[in-house]
């Protein structure tokens, strides 16, 4: 893949890049709607990249060329804005942004970026590319940046800059993971532990439900409030609790000043932090077929507590536990639509396969499966 990126970059800007990194996609295995209260993400990045070659130009011009789209946007480093029109580019002129307002003399460059990560399913492409422009424009000019700051620029490129809904657990796993392991994120101290995938036969299965997620941003904005709404109903700042510190008895039953649907969005995010938990104990005693069960736990309650699924992931779902050699499996992404992910003994692979024929004949398309394996994060592997 390097030498396809840096032979693209060549033909489109008539010089070799001298800088390529890349970065991961990620799977939430766990806790993926709990970042608000301030609890823990399970999570993996995946052994599929995005790659980003750059290289300085003499004014304050940028260039940014999709070598997957093969299309073309521009700007300058004076006229840096958000347009819906660049679509795609918006996410790398984002950390360009960032980066210039935390004080950094960013000049003209041009970027080749081409991405193995599928998009809009649920695989944090989005955040992989703004991780990865992050560490070729810090490498291309220098930068003196913390790991931090990386962090907080990706970030931005989204949150700010694009005004997404987005929070720090995705450029945090795509920045910091490591091969092999899964990544426990806290997302209150943000510390990062990681636990050691088992392996050979244990392995994880990605399917693509063909369905596009389509949770708008209000939407996302409502579990943030959903917890907000717990936070004051029951008091909490006083005690010094966190949310976090609540047990799904304190949500047990209707709470005055609680709305019956903040109250089953709060107790989704409460029980899937207990749940990452008792399953990082399982993954370690070996116990797969109790870990696989906790997967399948928390996708019915994403489906019947949270309410952010579709017939087409549950059909998944729920015939991945009917199939044998398969652990667990449970929805991933925003919701409405996107992937599942399934743990499996992988010498029974076919076993599933087989079992997604019934897919296309009830649903009228195909969905497809490919395997991923705990990749590592961001990497740097050409800078001159």
């Amino acid at each position: 893949m390097i030498d396809q990126i840096s032979v693209h970059h060549e033909k489109e800007y008539g010089e070799k890049p001298t800088v390529i990194t890349s970065a991961p996609g990620k799977v939430d295995l766990l806790g993926d709607h709990g970042e608000v209260g301030q609890g823990y993400v399970l999570s993996l990045a995946i052994d599929r990249r995005f790659y980003i070659a750059a290289s300085r130009r003499s004014d304050n011009s940028l260039r940014f060329f999709s070598a997957n789209l093969n299309e073309r946007k521009k700007s300058t480093i004076a006229g840096l804005k958000y347009k819906r029109e660049d679509r795609w580019a918006n996410y790398s002129k984002g950390v360009i942004d960032a980066l210039i307002h935390m004080g950094f003399n960013i000049r003209g460059l041009n970027l080749t970026l081409f991405s193995e990560v599928p998009m809009g399913i649920g695989l944090a492409s989005s955040s992989a590319m703004a991780v990865a422009t992050v560490c070729a424009v810090k490498e291309l000019f220098s930068l003196d940046i913390s790991d931090a700051r990386i962090i907080d620029a990706a970030r931005s490129s989204e949150s700010h800059f694009m005004d997404l809904h987005e929070g720090i657990r995705s450029p945090m796993v795509s920045y910091y993971s490591r091969s092999g392991f899964l990544t426990l994120l806290d997302v209150r101290s943000l510390k990062v532990e990681y636990l050691e995938f088992p392996g050979s036969p244990a392995t994880l299965l990605v399917t693509d439900s063909r369905v596009q997620e389509s949770m708008s941003d209000d939407e996302k904005g409502e579990i943030d409030a959903s917890c907000r709404e717990c936070v004051q109903a029951l008091d909490v700042g006083k005690s010094g609790m966190l949310f976090r510190d609540l047990s799904r008895d304190d949500l047990s039953s209707t709470i005055d000043g609680l709305s019956e649907r903040s109250r089953r969005i709060c107790l989704h995010v409460i029980k899937e932090n207990a749940r990452i938990h008792e399953f990082g104990k399982a993954l370690k005693g070996g116990y797969l077929d109790v870990a696989g069960r906790i997967l399948f736990r928390s996708h019915e309650s994403l489906r019947d507590l949270l309410e952010i699924s579709c017939p087409e992931l549950d059909w998944l779902a729920k015939r991945a536990m009917e199939t044998g050699g398969i652990y667990g499996s449970r929805m991933i992404g925003s919701g409405y639509g996107g992937c599942t992910v399934t743990l499996i003994d992988g010498k029974l692979k076919s076993n599933y396969e087989e079992r997604l024929e019934e897919y296309d004949r009830i649903f009228g398309f195909k969905a497809s499966v490919f395997q991923v394996q705990p990749g590592e994060g961001a990497r740097i592997h050409l800078s001159d």
